[in-house]
């Protein structure tokens, strides 16, 4: 049990670091099809853009989940 909430505490950690890096380029790159979803050229370009911002989005809170789950094991463990 301790060895899961070391482990789930070190991937938090990894994930905190990997979103701080990668969390600007998110940002940028959802205003960016923002801005290209708000004048679509076709009706294949619109969906092209809406499944980047959905893959975006699962990636942001894929990592977002993995920090709060790594938060949770370093309370856990530090409870022990």
């Amino acid at each position: 049990m301790k060895v899961d909430l070391q482990k789930e505490a070190r991937r938090g950690r990894a994930a905190r670091a990997e979103l701080a890096l990668v969390r600007e380029h998110i940002d940028e790159r959802k205003e960016n099809l923002f801005g290209q979803f708000c004048d679509p050229r076709s009706d294949d370009e619109l969906y092209l853009l809406r499944e980047e911002a959905k893959a975006l989005q699962r990636v942001e809170e894929f990592l977002e989940q993995l920090v709060i789950t790594g938060d949770l094991a370093e309370r856990t463990e530090g409870d022990a």
